[in-house]
């Protein structure tokens, strides 16, 4: 979530002042020739031929944070300093995902903002990303939530909040008031908001030209970039275009080789095609950068897949340590409750999960989330109600799909059963790599049985 929102204050034009400063006060190396393009406008075009171009600050970014964390000591009462400061923070923890960088940029934005309680939106907007990153959804809302405020970021920002806490249709009316000429941050919110309402061919081709026209930008972060690159591979792969997915996740690691997200969706993709020693390898890549729920459960499918029941229990006790510590935390992953369900272990614990993720942000795949649990549980009237939720936006997801057919099947409902398992075969036909068979079996056998009783009758 946090990828997606502080995007609208990341994608404002690159703050050439502080990478400037960043590398002026240290040693260029071979970086050289990137300070001199510091001089060009960050949103200047490259012509296309240089577009592959990666302007690597990330390699610079603990320097930077370094020289205005002086600034900052040098001049305390500076909103300013201090606003840039919890900028680039968040910038790190997206490069290196160490949370600690997330109330390192809570802190510093919470005091620019008490320097300067007005006429500091950016400062709100760093706060607000800042807090998301923590799950704390309602209290970022809270922070934004002036709606005599109409900048459009703030505005989109709130949007994808909104959406995050399942509130579509406030969603809705606020991106229906953004300007014409939107950001491509902007954008990134209106395509999520596309593909959740069952538009994913809409937003797919949105957000693939937002991901064009960053890519002409030299001085945009290497990580933006690439996120950018990985969103347009989770649609990829959402549509079933799983050649285009792939290509798409391998250029968003050429850009940052540690994207997280970037391993993470390749891990699934190669374990939906059964090419299990290099849904291993992505999996421990993305592992060895950050230990997610996600990546280990498609590192623990790989190993049992190959063969590894010893690898894959090791992998599952330490899904165990990492959702300990998620939840001293406060956090309730539900990638725990997927996996969990779609395991059959810790039955029980998985749907307490749902259901607390639920109250905490209740958006269609906590719906889905808590739909299937239920359902691994025997409680099949909270399923059919939370399946019913999770699909009523029309999402063209195949997995969501595949959850209410089956629970529709499991409660008599042949017809919907056919029309949910059959949408999501024809969205993604390797969507998964153990539900994509059955649904394709269970749905074979419904329309023979169809196919007899219309004989039976005849």
């Amino acid at each position: 979530m946090l990828a997606l929102t502080s995007l609208l204050v990341l994608l404002r034009p690159s703050d050439t002042q502080a990478l400037s400063l960043g590398y002026t006060n240290g040693k260029l190396g071979t970086y050289s020739s990137a300070v001199q393009l510091l001089s060009v406008n960050s949103r200047q075009t490259l012509p296309v031929q240089q577009s592959d171009l990666v302007f690597p600050d990330y390699l610079q970014r603990s320097h930077i944070i370094s020289v205005y964390e002086e600034k900052v000591a040098q001049s305390p009462d500076s909103s300013i300093f201090l606003r840039l400061l919890a900028d680039q923070y968040l910038r790190r923890f997206r490069e290196m995902a160490d949370v600690e960088d997330v109330l390192r940029a809570e802190q510093a934005a919470r005091r620019s903002l008490a320097l300067q309680p007005r006429h500091n939106q950016v400062s709100s907007m760093l706060l607000a990303s800042a807090l998301l990153s923590q799950h704390q959804f309602r209290s970022a809302l809270e922070v934004l939530n002036n709606p005599s405020v109409d900048n459009p970021n703030i505005v989109s920002l709130r949007a994808s909040i909104q959406m995050e806490l399942g509130d579509y249709e406030a969603a809705r009316q606020l991106l229906q008031n953004l300007p014409e000429e939107e950001s491509n941050g902007q954008n990134a919110v209106v395509a999520r908001y596309l593909e959740l309402t069952g538009n994913l061919a809409s937003a797919r081709q949105l957000l693939d030209e937002a991901m064009q026209e960053m890519d002409s930008f030299y001085t945009m972060s290497a990580e933006t970039r690439a996120w950018f690159h990985v969103r347009t591979g989770d649609l990829a792969f959402a549509a079933g275009d799983l050649a285009l997915s792939e290509q798409r996740y391998r250029e968003a690691l050429d850009l940052f080789p540690r994207h997280i997200a970037a391993f993470t969706g390749l891990a699934r993709l190669l374990g939906a095609q059964h090419r299990w020693q290099d849904a291993l390898n992505a999996a421990n890549q993305g592992i060895e950068l950050m230990p997610q729920v996600e990546t280990l459960g498609y590192k623990a499918d790989a190993q049992l897949a190959l063969g590894d029941q010893k690898g894959a229990t090791e992998t599952e006790d330490l899904i165990g340590v990492v959702a300990y510590l998620s939840k001293v935390k406060g956090i309730y992953d539900r990638a725990l409750a997927v996996y969990y369900t779609e395991h059959g272990i810790h039955l029980t614990e998985a749907l307490e999960i749902a259901r607390s993720e639920v109250a905490v942000r209740d958006d269609v795949y906590a719906e889905d989330t808590l739909a299937w649990a239920a359902a691994a549980n025997g409680q099949w009237q909270e399923a059919q109600r939370a399946a019913q939720r999770a699909t009523r936006l029309g999402t063209e997801d195949a997995l969501l799909q595949f959850h209410a057919g089956m629970i529709a099947l499991h409660l008599g409902n042949r017809e919907s059963a056919i029309k949910r398992l059959t949408q999501a075969v024809s969205l993604n036909p390797q969507f998964h790599h153990k539900y994509a068979d059955q649904a394709r079996q269970v749905l074979a056998n419904l329309m023979r049985s169809v196919s007899q009783n219309n004989l039976s009758h005849s």
